[in-house]
C-alpha cells in the first residue's frame, strides 16, 4: 500500500472525528441550555458548549474542502 492512499484515509477519519465531536458538543450544549432542572443551567457552560461544536464542525468543515480541492 502506498504512503499516499494511508495519508489520505487518515485525513478523511480526522475529518470524521472532528464533525462527530462537533455534533456531540452542539447537542449536549443544546440540552444543557435547555432541560430544566439542570443544575448547570445558566451557567454558561452550554452557551461554550454549542459555540466549540460549531468551531469544531467549521474546521472539519475547511478540511474536507481542502481535502477535495
Amino acid at each position: 500500500m502506498s504512503e499516499k492512499g494511508q495519508t489520505r484515509g487518515s485525513r478523511s477519519m480526522h475529518v470524521t472525528i472532528l464533525a462527530v465531536l462537533g455534533i456531540i458538543l452542539f447537542i449536549v450544549g443544546i440540552a444543557i441550555s435547555t432541560i430544566h432542572g439542570t443544575g448547570l443551567r445558566g451557567s454558561g457552560l452550554g452557551t461554550l458548549a454549542i459555540v466549540a461544536g460549531l468551531v469544531l464542525l467549521f474546521i472539519a468543515y475547511l478540511r474536507y474542502r481542502s481535502k477535495r480541492a
